[in-house]
């Protein structure tokens, strides 16, 4: 078994950047908030989804065995509104955005969690743990309608860093003119006509929003937990109250380290269906594909604020046709600038890219800083050994050391970062449509486009050269690139 890699990781409990220590060696138990199945997602969401992902990929590809626990919020007021428009039950309407959300998370190449719950599903945990609060006076009922007690908790405020006489509560917090303190929180919602409830030792009805994954991360990872990931939006007060529920009915610490992403703005404005700045994943990946939006999302660091725009979009396609059309050529090189005897000039500099990129991932999840390895590696293969247009001549053969090491570079970036997907000629293929509908090339011509690539392909078989050059110029006319790729065929995309 091979021994886990140090990490270092920012706690935003402590603010600092920290080295990390499981509670079990060799193990993580990660909780990471999920959606709210009332909508399609929007790319805002990706953000929080592709960074949580990135967690579980990363602690995995350095050694250490993960249980990763990712909730979906399927009872909640803007999932009982959105159904109520639509005149359908609430549990239907967030089963079928459920389901949407899971083929979004998909798109975007996302390992599965080991455990996915849903707050309908998890009623019996949620309600004791309500109990709980309540025979430790931690909460308290009133008609039907329990809350928590926030002075009661006197480490409340930790995470956040806010004073309890001046907080300011979330939007979802509902205002009860009963509370004993104005920072009092709603545990549990009497039911109301035409809502899903159930059944309660305070009668019908159904959670608040807080108390949900206090009652799944116990359940799944239990009374500790390693590490709890969610957007920098989501630290007050959903995560503070998840400490105070937590702590106070479990009477231990509930997480040792907290992981917050930033936004993804849009217009130099955070996105969010509120704003109106929407684009959801779904839009997105039918224009310009999954790979592309996880390429934009990884692009900066995940305590980096993410602008969006046409740029990042064009740097994001680039990128990801970099590398796989890196992946096409070293493929094409392996069968014919090879050589069993081929000396081993470069294999100290290529043995130095993968504890380069390990050391980048372990200090904090640096993926830019990794992927900055990668595409220098990039760089150097193609100088020494790789040709785009198949001719070797003045480039060093690869011998199977060379091989080897590349191909471990390919597999764990593979593994640890998901940018790197199955089949490299299709993927490129679909990056010229991305970038066409980027520059927003009318597509109707695209059919003879091909076919005067094609003419121009046969052309050359042929060696006909003056009619290759003539079809070379009019594709030029018409604004299009035309690379012939090292296995004869040829591949094109707009200017």
């Amino acid at each position: 078994m091979t021994t886990p890699m140090n990490l270092k990781v920012y706690n935003d409990l402590s603010h600092s950047k920290e080295n990390f220590t499981p509670i079990e060696e060799g193990k993580l138990s990660f909780y990471s908030c999920g959606p709210t199945t009332y909508d399609f997602l929007h790319v805002g969401n990706a953000m929080a989804l592709v960074v949580g992902d990135i967690i579980h990929r990363v602690f995995k590809a350095l050694g250490y065995e993960v249980t990763y626990v990712r909730n979906f919020t399927d009872v909640d007021d803007k999932i009982i509104n959105r159904a109520k428009e639509n005149g359908v039950d609430a549990l239907e309407h967030s089963s079928r955005f459920v389901d949407e959300c899971l083929k979004d998370m998909d798109s975007l190449g996302m390992l599965p969690a080991t455990h996915t719950p849903k707050v309908s599903e998890t009623m019996p945990e949620i309600i004791s743990m309500i109990e709980i609060l309540i025979e430790k006076n931690f909460a308290y009922n009133h008609n039907g309608e329990v809350l928590y007690h926030v002075p009661e908790f006197k480490a409340y405020g930790q995470l956040s860093m806010k004073d309890l006489d001046s907080l300011e509560h979330g939007k979802r917090v509902e205002v009860d003119i009963h509370k004993k303190h104005p920072s009092d929180f709603v545990l549990w919602k009497p039911a109301k006509e035409g809502e899903p409830s159930w059944d309660s030792p305070w009668g019908k009805g159904r959670p608040g929003w807080h108390i949900e994954c206090s009652a799944m991360a116990k359940k799944f990872l239990g009374e500790t937990i390693d590490l709890h990931h969610g957007g920098i939006d989501l630290i007050f007060p959903h995560h503070e109250n998840e400490i105070a529920q937590s702590e106070a009915a479990n009477g231990v610490k509930f997480c040792n380290c907290w992981v917050h992403n930033q936004f993804l703005n849009f217009g130099k404005e955070k996105m969010s269906k509120s704003l109106g700045n929407v684009v959801t994943i779904r839009n997105f990946n039918e224009t310009f594909g999954g790979e592309v939006l996880r390429q934009i999302l990884t692009s900066a660091h995940y305590r980096s604020v993410i602008e969006w725009s046409e740029d990042s979009i064009e740097r994001a396609i680039r990128d990801c046709e970099r590398i796989h059309k890196f992946i096409i050529n070293f493929e094409h090189a392996k069968k014919h600038n090879y050589s069993e005897i081929a000396p081993n000039d470069h294999l100290v500099n290529l043995g130095k890219v993968l504890p380069a990129m390990k050391k980048e991932l372990a200090n904090d999840f640096n993926i830019p800083g990794a992927m900055g390895q990668f595409f220098t590696m990039i760089r150097f293969v193609n100088r020494e050994y790789l040709d785009e247009f198949g001719d070797y001549s003045s480039k060093m053969k690869m011998n199977d050391n060379v091989k080897h090491l590349i191909t471990c570079i390919l597999n764990f970036t593979k593994e640890a970062t998901g940018l790197v997907h199955e089949n490299p000629a299709e993927l490129i293929l679909k990056l010229n449509t991305s970038r066409k509908a980027l520059q927003g090339s009318d597509n109707s011509n695209d059919s003879d486009i091909d076919k005067l690539v094609e003419e121009r392909r046969a052309a050359r078989a042929s060696k006909d050269w003056a009619q290759a050059d003539v079809l070379r110029d009019k594709l030029a006319e018409a604004g299009v690139v035309v690379k012939d790729n090292p296995d004869g065929t040829c591949s094109w995309n707009y200017k």
